[in-house]
């Protein structure tokens, strides 16, 4: 499993990847990134990975088969085959790998391959349970020796009948095993599978078997294409070119949750578009991707503002003091005007309270005095906002005041808590 930083993660989750977090260190396993805050991708101590999409083939789960576009060159490939599974590197200039990976018979790790071959099995009621891991795949494949003679054709009652090597014998029994699995039960999975072993093992012949076994072949799949016509003619019929790739991305953008993404694309492959064609649709996909982050992380410091506002609320409703009720302003200044205005209006409401019991006040002394005489640190923040009211001439001069003030309580502070 390949490990991935934040950013790396991000610009997987841009491209349409399906991405899997968990935090760094633990033994729990990865989950769904929807179980996590949208700005999860700026916090630290998470780590992320790439999750793989899994099948389902005769009850047996297992991951899709890799694609040539998921691998690097030299990198380990366990390849599924009838018999047993084929550890290798995959290597996109040898034949036989390549051709593996193509036909959907390769996996990255030898669980789900094993997997795999116990569903193939199963499908055709084969219960495969004792799989070996082999070395497989030579550096340049070895060519099989073509036998010397091979019988002469056979006539019996007017039919002609070809006597093929043992080899071509084996291949032919194992079409007419997997063919009569598919004819007993035509389901459309069965026949893909079983297209897909057969194309598989015709092209690990060397090009001698082949010619050989070109007969068999060419038999095989007009028997194939029988089956599938006779399930459902209008299923293989060819598909419209004339979709106008528009309607993918129109869908797209009026989707409202990932899944909804996921269930509009899941066909957009076999429509024939072009690599420009389906650029534009993946570029519209990572798009409302973000759209959905952005709205995720919108809602989280939304729901932050709600929760604060309310705490004050309350603390404005409790001040037993306009100084108290003064000093909650302190915790707007990051705010708009608009998101101020609510905290403000409890605010003033609260002061006409406690105007409204307190005796009549006395005149005020000024402000200079007040500075000099301000009893804690809460209540000089609360005169410094009033030195910004005040004429630009006199403005130094108070906050030379304030800040002589600040000095003498913190010192003050200092000197008791010593």
């Amino acid at each position: 499993m390949n490990l991935l930083n934040s950013n790396e993660a991000f610009s997987a989750l841009m491209a349409g990847k399906n991405i899997m977090c968990r935090a760094v260190g633990e033994l729990m396993d990865f989950d769904d990134l929807n179980q996590f805050p949208a700005t999860i991708f700026a916090l630290p101590g998470y780590e992320f990975c790439i999750k793989r999409e899994s099948l389902t083939l005769a009850d047996i789960q297992f991951t899709k088969p890799v694609e040539p576009h998921d691998l690097e060159n030299g990198q380990e490939i366990f390849i599924v085959m009838p018999t047993c599974i084929l550890r290798t590197k995959y290597d996109p200039e040898h034949g036989d790998i390549s051709l593996s990976v193509a036909n959907g018979f390769a996996q990255l790790d030898p669980e789900n391959a094993q997997l795999q071959l116990q569903a193939f099995g199963k499908t055709f009621g084969n219960m495969i349970t004792e799989i070996e891991i082999k070395d497989g795949f030579s550096e340049k494949p070895k060519k099989t020796r073509t036998p010397r003679k091979v019988k002469e054709t056979e006539k019996k009652d007017g039919q002609s009948s070809e006597s093929y090597p043992k080899s071509q014998v084996k291949s032919q029994a194992f079409i007419d095993l997997w063919l009569n699995r598919a004819k007993d039960e035509p389901t459309q999975m069965n026949l893909v599978n079983l297209k897909g072993s057969i194309d598989h093992n015709f092209n690990l012949l060397d090009d001698d078997h082949k010619v050989q076994a070109q007969k068999i072949y060419e038999d095989f799949k007009l028997l194939v294409e029988d089956l599938e016509t006779s399930m459902d003619p209008e299923q293989h019929a060819p598909k419209p070119s004339y979709i106008d790739h528009q309607i993918y991305i129109d869908g797209i953008n009026a989707c409202i949750s990932e899944d909804e993404i996921k269930t509009s694309l899941h066909d957009v492959n076999d429509q024939g578009f072009s690599e420009e064609q389906l650029s534009e649709i993946n570029l519209a996909k990572c798009s409302k991707l973000a759209e959905f982050q952005a709205t995720a992380l919108k809602i989280i410091q939304d729901n932050q503002y709600d929760n604060l506002l309310k705490e004050l609320f309350e603390r404005a409703q409790k001040s037993k003091s306009p100084a108290e009720a003064n000093a909650l302003y302190k915790y707007t200044v990051n705010w708009t005007e608009e998101q101020r205005k609510p905290l403000m209006d409890a605010i003033n409401k609260r002061l006409s309270e406690l105007g409204a019991t307190a005796p009549p006040p006395e005149q005020p002394p000024s402000l200079v005095v007040q500075i000099q005489n301000a009893p804690d640190l809460t209540a000089l923040d609360i005169l410094e906002i009033d030195v910004a009211s005040r004429h630009l001439d006199i403005q130094p001069k108070l906050m030379g005041l304030v800040r002589k003030r600040r000095f003498e309580l913190e010192n003050s502070v200092s000197n008791v808590v010593a």
